[in-house]
């Protein structure tokens, strides 16, 4: 059996200090065999923001899978944002914008849905394109059948009513076709700050609120997930912040039956 912990929507520049030592200290008791964020470590890209990130990322004693979200793109500098969008993503962090890491018992991929511009003004709606789905799916055939398939993206695949008009991923449909034929078994994503798990075509989509920022959505709490088990049998953690610490509000089970996943709470 695995441990995840799935964090997302850092948002450094508006961090809360208590938030941080408080996501730690849960970390520290689950020990998990991979951190998952997923995308926004930073509130606008600037300098003192990517390094309080890589300030956070030093502090994790766990093997961790980092993306960048549209956040991570310079807003107002619009000649960088044009022509070298990641360029302090790369000087501060040099992580790579979609990585891979493979273990024993799963394989994660990372996408990256930020774009520096779209056909909308809304710039910060994500979007994935048929070369990266066929790049993520030749990493998953090359996975095992037993391992734990994830895909990390920053942008929803799908959202609760009341968040539709942050808007799916662009390109969400083909993209769940390719993943559903590759074998994925859960995508973890964020962006709109609240925390949630839905099953989507035979496939989990879990989505972890901001962990540590000021940036809540509506009544929506700071929060990050825990994901235990393998590729029959998955829980699903919710940790929400109360003031004082974070605790668990929502456990959730789900089987996989036939090549679906199956909702067992």
């Amino acid at each position: 059996m695995i441990t995840l912990a799935h964090i997302s929507d850092l948002h450094f520049g508006r961090e809360n200090p208590r938030l941080i030592e408080g996501l730690l200290h849960c970390l520290e008791k689950t020990t998990p065999q991979l951190v998952v964020i997923s995308g926004d470590l930073t509130q606008r890209a600037r300098k003192r923001e990517f390094l309080a990130a890589r300030t956070f990322l030093e502090r994790l004693s766990w093997p961790y899978l980092v993306i960048a979200g549209n956040h991570d793109i310079p807003a107002y500098n619009l000649s960088e944002r044009f022509f070298t969008p990641w360029k302090r993503w790369h000087r501060y962090l040099d992580h790579p914008l979609e990585p891979i890491v493979r273990a024993e018992e799963y394989i994660a991929v990372g996408v990256n849905t930020a774009r520096r511009s779209g056909s909308l003004f809304d710039w910060s709606r994500g979007r994935v394109n048929l070369y990266q789905l066929d790049v993520i799916a030749q990493h998953f055939e090359k996975g095992g059948d037993e391992k734990l398939r994830i895909l990390v993206a920053h942008h929803p695949f799908w959202l609760p009513e009341e968040y539709r008009h942050r808007h799916i991923i662009g390109g969400r449909d083909k993209a769940l076709k390719k993943m559903r034929d590759a074998g994925v078994d859960i995508i973890l994503s964020g962006h709109v700050h609240s925390a949630y798990t839905h099953l989507l075509g035979g496939l989990i989509v879990s989505h972890a609120g901001t962990a540590i920022s000021s940036r809540l959505t509506r009544n929506d709490p700071n929060s990050f997930t825990i994901i235990r088990g393998d590729r029959r049998r998955l829980a699903i953690e919710t940790w929400t912040w109360n003031n004082k610490k974070f605790s668990i509000d929502e456990h959730l089970v789900f089987t996989r039956i036939q090549g679906e996943w199956k909702d067992n709470s």
